[in-house]
């Protein structure tokens, strides 16, 4: 039977806050509690296969940071057992794991020597490692005169120059400029293609869902669902949705730069606006584009929801096989419905901008609502044409 690259079995993770650093002592001495006691983790179980790649998801405070220092090690768990059976190397916080007093040239000696490496494959790796990190004559300046962006470019490139076998990641892709972005990408696209495990955390569902095989949801410090990512990131979108109450109109901000943005969603029915179309019509959504920038070279999503932020259906210009969209200027895309199954009910289209792997967000919109009349009286999400035989 093959070993996992990762087993966690019931893990937990305590910590003690003290009102006073002396009542520390005094816990110790008089042998009664002092503290306040707060769960980060209880109870984690999960298994991560060789060569998946397993996304984190979930609220601020949800406890995914914990979560990910466990497995890179950097935390032990208070309870239960963890399995890693090959070299990790991780990327948590900005900086995390250089000594500010050092240069960037002596961290990545520092932290390739930590992460199991000899003198002489460090060497070897050195020029590659400073090439992709792209930070300059900073490489010979202490770490404390660097911006958080060149911080986490020299931390990514550290971290996947070491070729481990499961690379631990924490919201690296929200940091740094669409050039940095897209090589890494790139570069743990290379991973997967490789058959390297990748845990990734990240508050972009769609990198989520594009990146990662599985997912897992974490709530409050427990796992909520885990599975297949999409199963996963629409029931965690269809909590947050119901808890903040989302208006439909609303324009999602997106991670990165926005090279393109989505200036306008329209719902046509022969050739006219509407907000209200009768099932079985013939539905045209019509995106208006602006590219702001000379030359963009991405694809086009869009992405069906209901009232409750469930995911509908998908379709993506990916799938063409003319290749990414060339954006210039002002550009219109439209997609067409020839015959609309859906129930009555009201809908919502997010039109969503990407790079042209279709893994970076550029922009993403969502337009609504737009409201199904049906004089059919069936419930459902979906009317399918059906015979009955007595």
């Amino acid at each position: 039977m093959k070993m996992p690259a990762i087993k966690a079995d019931n893990i937990s993770k305590m910590y003690r806050f003290y009102r006073k650093p002396a009542h520390r002592l005094l816990e110790s001495v008089l042998r009664r509690p002092m503290h306040t006691a707060f769960s980060a983790l209880e109870d984690i179980s999960f298994s991560v296969d060789y060569g998946t790649t397993l996304g984190i998801i979930g609220e601020n405070g949800a406890g995914k940071s914990t979560l990910l220092k466990i497995l890179a090690r950097t935390l032990t768990p208070s309870t239960g057992s963890l399995e890693i059976n090959g070299r990790v190397a991780a990327l948590l916080e900005l900086g995390a794991g250089f000594h500010q007093e050092f240069t960037g040239r002596q961290n990545i000696y520092l932290n390739a020597s930590l992460m199991g490496l000899t003198e002489k494959e460090i060497k070897a790796r050195e020029r590659n490692i400073i090439e992709f990190a792209g930070i300059g004559d900073f490489i010979d300046r202490p770490i404390k005169t660097y911006s958080s962006g060149m911080a986490v470019r020299l931390g990514f490139s550290i971290a996947t120059s070491v070729e481990p076998d499961i690379l631990v990641v924490d919201e690296a892709l929200s940091v740094g400029d669409q050039r940095f972005q897209d090589k890494c990408i790139k570069r743990m696209k290379g991973f997967i293609e490789a058959g390297k495990t990748i845990v990734v955390c990240s508050h972009s569902m769609y990198l989520i869902n594009e990146l990662c095989s599985e997912s897992l949801w974490l709530e409050n410090g427990r796992i909520r669902k885990s599975g297949v990512s999409d199963e996963v990131i629409s029931s965690y979108l269809a909590f947050v949705e119901q808890k903040n109450s989302v208006p439909p109109a609303e324009v999602i901000p997106s991670m990165g730069t926005s090279e393109v943005v989505v200036e306008k969603i329209t719902f046509m029915e022969q050739g006219d606006e509407v907000n209200q179309i009768s099932q079985f019509s013939r539905l045209e959504v019509r995106v208006d584009t602006r590219c702001l920038i000379d030359v963009f070279y991405g694809h086009l999503a869009m992405v069906l929801e209901d009232q409750n932020n469930n995911h509908i259906f998908s379709a993506i210009t990916r799938d063409l096989e003319s290749g990414p969209l060339k954006f210039e200027g002002k550009k219109t895309v439209y997609l067409t419905f020839p015959r609309i199954c859906l129930q009555k009910g009201s809908f919502r289209i997010k039109a969503i901008v990407t790079d042209a792997d279709a893994l970076r967000v550029v922009c993403e919109t969502a337009a609504g609502p737009l409201s199904i009349v049906s004089d059919h009286p069936e419930y459902g999400l979906l009317w399918m044409e059906h015979e009955w035989k007595l």
